[in-house]
């Protein structure tokens, strides 16, 4: 069901002719452990741990498009950040938002909490809110009920 989802998704941004921008790589392991092994390799090597190896370009590749924006609506951390092993993708993301001249919006707790443990400075967002699900429903055109409130 999740496969169908993003294929979904794809297939939405290629009729508004849009640039969807996937990982070409990802840094895996068995489980999310700090202490486990973990390996560079390709979205595809999933189901076989210890796949083919590759460097770490996913990260060059959203910054270079990122470096590109013009505004920025970023919800959510890049994988396990509370791990160190784990937390470069979240690093290296929140780095290439921060150097962008994007309007950038820096979406949820976890994602605010990222950027802190990474050390960068939250005054390199244009706007912070922890509210990460109320920001998304709020992008979809939802009622939200604390903004309801205000409004009348």
């Amino acid at each position: 069901m999740h496969w169908r989802k993003v294929t979904d998704v794809m297939a939405e941004a290629e009729r508004r002719e849009s640039t969807l921008v996937l990982p070409v790589d990802v840094l895996a392991a068995r489980n999310s452990a700090p202490t486990r092994s973990s390996t560079w390799c390709r979205p595809t090597a999933f189901r076989r741990p210890g796949g083919s190896r590759c460097r770490p370009a996913t990260r060059e590749l959203f910054a270079s498009k990122l470096a590109d924006a013009g505004t920025i609506f970023w919800n959510g951390p890049v994988g396990v950040f509370e791990f160190p092993a784990f937390a470069g993708g979240t690093k290296a993301v929140a780095e290439a938002v921060i150097a962008s001249p994007a309007f950038s919006v820096l979406g949820g707790g976890d994602s605010a909490a990222a950027v802190r443990q990474a050390g960068l400075p939250e005054d390199g967002f244009s706007h912070i809110s922890t509210g990460g699900g109320a920001s998304l429903e709020f992008l979809e055109g939802k009622e939200l009920p604390g903004v309801a409130v205000l409004e009348s």
